[in-house]
């Protein structure tokens, strides 16, 4: 009889020290009439940019599998996402492709380790005026109690670590001023018509070793102004379309996905026992049919590895176009979502230059 095949378990430690969080102070330019015009909300909008994917140890064929992480990079922000509305501490939460020259706070992650017993993320929490809210690694970790049902991906097993991170989160905006909040929004706006028009905007806002400082605010009825602000609109109605193309992923590989981290922990912890001794019971656990059901539990992950990657691959094949609206003109879209975004943010330009031009005397 032929020896069945196991897989070799890769244990990664994903503790690390906190890195120190930058807290710089910085003066506030005051334009009482532009945040009214901006429509200051009780909270900040938040972008989560899709993740980075960490160096994957080359040893391992299964827990680090480039397939799966592709689908977590897309994933794993949409629950986060998901967390951040339940808080209730934010305006506006998007997931999406690139870093967003228009919201108030940015978080960027690298997924350093990911599997069924352990998930490591490193969070990176930004503010439109460059403060850093957090810069830290979380890490948790799972067992059977997580896994004692049938996987529901609504329920996620790593529930902690998101909740962890929107705590911390929280816990920063509740000690900001009044004052640093709407600096943070008034930096956001500058900052996002300084990426349309770096020859409009650069003299509002001043970069520094630590981030920017506002310089001055243009005034409430500047033709500048009022065409940025006509342009962020439609800025947030094609965010909002690319959140809702990655809540349709979330949806989609989240069934599968859930089933594939099951099995990633019953195969990894059933790796562990295989070779040792149950010390009570003076039983090998390396036995046959320790073996063979470890190999049972191989085959049913890499099914649902498979999966995901088909799944992962039809989601970018069939993504929608997006129809966008800017000035009265409608924009279609097509190709991934990143591709999408690039061009949009081109189209932006373009449309921003070409009305400014027209509405300047």
């Amino acid at each position: 009889m032929k020896v069945l095949p196991l897989v070799l378990l890769l244990v990664l430690i994903g503790c690390a020290t906190s890195k120190p969080v930058i807290e710089p102070r910085r003066p506030v330019a005051e334009n009482v009439a532009l945040r009214q015009a901006n429509g200051e909300t009780g909270g900040l909008n938040v972008s989560i940019r899709i993740f980075k994917a960490g160096n994957s140890p080359q040893s391992s064929i299964y827990v680090a599998a480039s397939q799966v992480r592709e689908v977590e990079r897309r994933y794993f922000p949409y629950v986060l996402k998901r967390t951040l509305d339940r808080s209730g501490f934010w305006g506006a939460v998007r997931v999406l492709p690139r870093a967003d020259p228009s919201a108030e706070i940015n978080v960027a992650a690298t997924i350093i380790e990911s599997s069924g017993p352990e998930l490591s993320l490193q969070i990176l929490v930004t503010t439109a005026t460059g403060q850093v809210w957090l810069d830290r690694i979380y890490h948790d970790v799972t067992d059977h109690i997580d896994y004692a049902t049938d996987p529901d991906y609504v329920s996620d097993a790593f529930q902690d670590i998101y909740s962890r991170i929107a705590n911390d989160m929280s816990e920063r905006l509740l000690v900001q001023s009044e004052a640093q909040r709407r600096e943070v929004i008034d930096a956001a706006l500058i900052r996002y018509g300084q990426a349309l028009s770096p020859d409009a905007f650069s003299r509002y806002i001043e970069a520094t070793h630590d981030g920017y400082v506002l310089a001055a605010l243009p005034a409430l009825d500047d033709p500048l102004l009022l065409n940025l602000l006509r342009i962020r609109k439609s800025e947030y109605l094609f965010s909002d379309s690319v959140d809702a193309h990655y809540e349709k992923l979330y949806r989609t590989v989240g069934p599968t996905y859930a089933w594939w981290r099951y099995y990633s922990y019953e195969l990894i912890v059933g790796n562990e026992r295989l070779g040792g001794m149950d010390a009570a019971r003076g039983a090998t656990k390396g036995s046959w049919y320790a073996m063979e059901r470890i190999y049972k539990t191989f085959k049913e992950a890499k099914m649902n590895q498979d999966a995901l990657r088909e799944l992962s691959e039809s989601f970018e094949r069939e993504t929608t176009a997006t129809t966008a609206e800017i000035s009265g003109r409608v924009v279609e879209l097509s190709g991934s979502l990143d591709q999408q975004y690039d061009t949009w943010r081109i189209i932006l330009q373009e449309m921003y230059e070409e009305t400014t031009y027209l509405e300047t005397p």
